[in-house]
């Protein structure tokens, strides 16, 4: 049998493998491997030069029978069709892993962003809400920010879609600034999530996060996160990276002086290089050194956070990790070889539709909240992040304990249990 070679392929030999342990009917195989609709649209927008340009712009409804669609929207070079099918189907899978009334769906444009300006962005993001406004709606399909999307471009897609409809739309999408409908603690969500699992499963396996090592690839958003909570929490942070490279040190990185300069260099590595140039006398005295991305993810440690890239940690290098406990902040950064190779060599993951899902959580108390007019405080935006991170791990332990599964079969298998019974409760599959 082939190697899975596609995102869609790595997504599908996972929920493919739980079909086979539930024991599925062929239809309800079927029902759960194929989207229910896959837009796609040429979008084309006008540039400052007055030029126009056009880019390809997807939206995959992976599966509704629980709830309205719901998932990000992203713009990346990368971002075609098989990879926007393979995050709908995640997406799918991760709403009911933490059993919120929703399903699942992804969007994309593939154009690299950072070529546009602001104006340019903005007619970009406009354009493709045109593109999509017939298929969308508060009770349809809720979008939501992803790779290189924030709250400003949900807020002009917002304000396009209500110009379209002639219609007031707090609940239409989330992740959209405070001022126009957002909520609190959508900005750590992600982060904080994952740090309330790794902070009960630290208790659960006896290891003392105030002793423990944590090394995490990408200090983006939930990277940097997650990493101030650790810091906080008093774990050891002993390796960060971005994209240019990262830096480690086994007496441990002050993420707070890393974000400090990552935002005034473009890099984390910024308080010791300027480019390829690097001051050595200042990382030795400070016991730290340059490494790759790629070797971060073998590097000494007890936690590994992977949140940035899919597919980083593979069967070529799944036998070098040294990790005992990896939480997948990305989506998709174990392939599944490299999971067998983990499962084996005893090594905990925390699977990504369940150690991510704080994100697509505190969008659905966005979206509770644009429905009903209520503004929830923090306070309340983080005890309910918690009851229901808490509770979604613990089933997830429960099952994986009961069928002696690692936590991604049984994340798998009890999001999949529940789409299964909504399909079957609302007779599509018979």
């Amino acid at each position: 049998m082939a190697a899975p070679v596609t995102p869609f392929d790595r997504a599908m030999s996972f929920m493919r493998s739980s079909f086979d342990r539930i024991k599925l009917l062929e239809l309800e195989k079927k029902l759960l491997s194929t989207p229910q609709h896959i837009l796609r649209h040429d979008i084309s927008f006008e540039r400052d030069d007055g030029k126009m340009m056009k880019v390809h712009g997807y939206r995959v409804q992976f599966n509704n029978a629980r709830g309205p669609y719901k998932g990000g929207i992203r713009y990346h070079p990368a971002a075609d069709i098989d990879e926007v099918k393979a995050l709908a189907a995640l997406m799918a899978v991760k709403t009911a892993v933490v059993n919120i009334p929703f399903g699942g769906a992804k969007g994309g444009i593939q154009i690299d962003p950072k070529i546009l300006s602001s104006a340019e962005l903005e007619r970009l993001s406009r354009a493709y809400m045109k593109s999509i406004a017939d298929d969308i709606g508060p009770d349809i399909d809720v979008p939501a920010p992803d790779v290189n999307t924030n709250p400003q471009i949900m807020a002009w897609m917002r304000d396009e879609y209500e110009k379209i409809k002639n219609v007031y739309a707090p609940d239409l999408i989330t992740g959209k600034p405070l001022s126009y409908g957002g909520s609190l603690g959508r900005d750590k969500a992600t982060a904080r999530g994952g740090f309330f699992i790794l902070e009960q499963l630290s208790k659960l396996e006896a290891i003392n996060l105030r002793e423990a090592r944590v090394a995490i690839q990408g200090f983006g958003n939930a990277g940097s996160e997650i990493a101030m909570f650790l810091h906080d929490a008093g774990a050891q942070i002993v390796a960060v990276s971005d994209s240019h490279g990262g830096i480690y040190s086994k007496v441990g990185l002050d993420p707070i002086r890393i974000e400090k300069y990552k935002r005034k260099t473009g890099s984390v590595s910024g308080q010791y290089c300027e480019g390829s140039v690097c001051d050595l006398k200042r990382l030795k005295m400070d016991e730290t050194e340059v490494i790759s991305n790629e070797d971060l993810l073998t590097c000494d440690c007890d936690i590994l956070i992977p949140a940035a890239l899919d597919n980083v940690i593979t069967e070529k290098n799944a036998k070098s990790v040294k990790a005992k406990i990896i939480l997948e902040l990305a989506n998709g950064p174990v392939s599944p070889e490299a999971d067998a190779i983990l499962e084996k060599r005893g090594t905990i993951v925390v699977p990504d539709v369940l150690a991510n899902a704080g994100g697509v959580t505190v969008s659905y108390f966005e979206w509770v909240q644009g429905r009903s007019g209520d503004q929830w405080t923090a306070e309340k935006v983080d005890r309910e992040l918690r009851r229901i991170m808490l509770q979604s791990f613990d089933d997830v332990r429960s099952e994986a304990k009961r069928k002696n599964l690692t936590y991604r079969e049984a994340a798998f298998d009890v999001a999949i249990g529940r789409i299964v019974e909504a399909m079957r409760v609302r007779g599509w599959t018979t």
